[in-house]
């Protein structure tokens, strides 16, 4: 056996030096070997054992793979020194026995690193079948057990499996891999029909690590060193000189796409003119964005790009901010907008308008800006009015309106050609005297606020108009609310 698996490992290594490839497989023939072990029961106390199997692979996508092994092992049960009480069935742990089986498993695996590098890292999980013996290592005859009827049945089965693999691979060769796998098989007892006291018994785990070689073969990427023009003459024959007709050295043969490959030999025969083909006469495409090499500007597009490019095989930029939407986090920018690297819009003074789009990059927080990032001054061009609900005889703000004088306060500090005029209004309730004193404290509460918020007094300006340009009924309650306000009136 160590000279054929020696003899094996030259062989592939052999081959792989021959047909050796730079691009990413897609198929994968080889081998392995390793300890493996079964345990998770109460009962036997199996020794680990040298298996070895042969897998075939097929890569179905850039990082993912699907295998399917056949593998053997022999693992025979310790009995040095264990209990001779009997388990079940006239099995005990000093029983003498010997696992034979065949483990057939389907598993897909995911690469985690580029599939065409020197070295990757891969999990996955599957399924499968594992056909196994429970034999006399003196007779080599099957054991017998009790059956989920009570009946006498062959201590084997044709069992269902779940299946768990992780390791690493690294590739000294192009079309050579080695790996290092840990497998991890479950017995789900599906086919297996035993009594319950041997379920609860028997080992339900298979586990093992093991070495592996593998040939590599199938490589997606294109052989470059072809050129469509090889089947060119250097020069024409008398026969098709003047005729337009592609010519291969001692026939005459029509080439009507002019791809290079003559239409008895071209599966694609409409090819576009400037692609490069391949010895069939079909599209190259190197990157797989579809669009064929020849035609596209952006040969070397990544994976993810793929279905996001243009015409000319660019990756697609739907906002012009220059980040590409397969990697912009942010797609739907107005244009011109300043990006970070995920795509997603730069806004240093926090106003609600992106950089590169702000004309006022600057403006204080807490400042309400136009569209152009720039102060609001549309809400000088008219009176701001106060509504404050005072208590009767009261002249204080109440809290809602003050938050609002204290916001335009903090514009104020920032343009400060504005001048105010402050002009405190009542309703009908009471004399016109003394409403007009009391209107005249309210508006001046206002200023004196304004103030304490650094708004300088020669800004301001305070009256008390009283019973003067009423804005409601005072025959409601409502009317009335309406009527005792302050408005402050902006100018220059």
């Amino acid at each position: 056996m160590r000279r054929f698996l020696l003899s094996l490992a030259l062989g592939l290594i052999v081959i792989s030096t021959a047909t050796a490839s730079t691009g990413p497989y897609r198929y994968a023939l080889g081998g392995f070997g390793g300890p493996v072990m079964l345990t998770g029961g109460d009962v036997f106390s199996f020794d680990s054992e040298l298996g070895y199997g042969a897998m075939l692979g097929h890569r179905v996508a850039d990082k993912w793979q699907i295998g399917l092994a056949v593998s053997w092992y022999e693992l025979k049960n310790d009995t040095s020194g264990a209990d001779t009480t009997v388990a079940f069935d006239g099995i005990s742990p000093a029983t003498p026995v010997t696992f034979d089986a065949t483990r057939i498993s389907l598993t897909a695996e995911h690469l985690f690193l580029d599939p065409g590098g020197a070295f990757n890292v891969k999990l996955g999980a599957g399924g499968g079948l594992l056909i196994w013996n429970m034999l006399d290592p003196e007779t080599n005859r099957t054991l017998e057990v009790t059956g989920n009827k009570d009946q006498a049945t062959d201590f084997s089965a044709t069992e269902l499996i779940l299946t768990g693999v992780a390791g690493f691979e690294i590739r000294p060769l192009p079309q050579l891999c080695l790996g290092v796998t840990g497998t991890a098989d479950y017995l789900t007892g599906g086919g297996a029909d035993f009594s319950s006291d041997v379920n609860s018994g028997r080992d339900r785990l298979l586990v093992g690590a093991n070495v592996s070689f593998t040939l590599l073969f199938g490589s997606n990427k294109p052989k470059t060193e072809w050129r469509s023009d090889e089947v060119w003459p250097t020069q024409p024959s008398a026969e098709s000189a003047g005729s337009g007709a592609p010519v291969i050295p001692g026939e005459t043969r029509r080439d009507s796409d002019a791809d290079g490959v003559p239409d008895a030999l071209d599966k694609c025969p409409m090819t576009v003119r400037g692609v490069e083909v391949d010895r069939f006469g079909c599209p190259l495409d190197s990157d797989r964005d579809g669009v064929p090499d020849g035609l596209d500007d952006c040969p070397d597009t990544p994976p993810e790009a793929r279905g996001k490019v243009d015409i000319y095989g660019c990756p697609v930029d739907s906002d012009f901010d220059g980040i590409p939407d397969y990697r912009d986090a942010c797609p739907g920018n107005q244009p011109g907008a300043a990006v970070d690297a995920t795509g997603c819009p730069i806004d240093s003074d926090g106003d609600g308008v992106p950089d590169g789009l702000d004309d006022c990059p600057f403006t204080l927080t807490g400042i309400e800006v136009d569209r152009y990032g720039c102060i609001d001054m549309s809400m000088f061009s008219e009176p701001m009015v106060l509504n404050i609900d005072y208590p009767p005889g009261s002249f204080e703000i109440d809290p809602n309106n003050k938050k609002r004088v204290e916001k335009l306060a903090n514009l104020l500090n920032f343009v400060t050609d504005i001048k105010l005029e402050i002009n405190g209004y009542t309703d009908n309730i009471g004399t016109e005297q003394a409403n007009e004193a009391l209107s005249e404290k309210r508006a001046r509460r206002v200023m004196e606020f304004l103030i304490t918020q650094g708004i300088s007094a020669d800004r301001i300006k305070a009256y008390g108009r009283g019973e003067q340009n009423f804005v409601a009924s005072n025959q409601t309650a409502e009317g009335r609310a309406k009527n005792r306000r302050i408005e402050i009136v902006f100018y220059r």
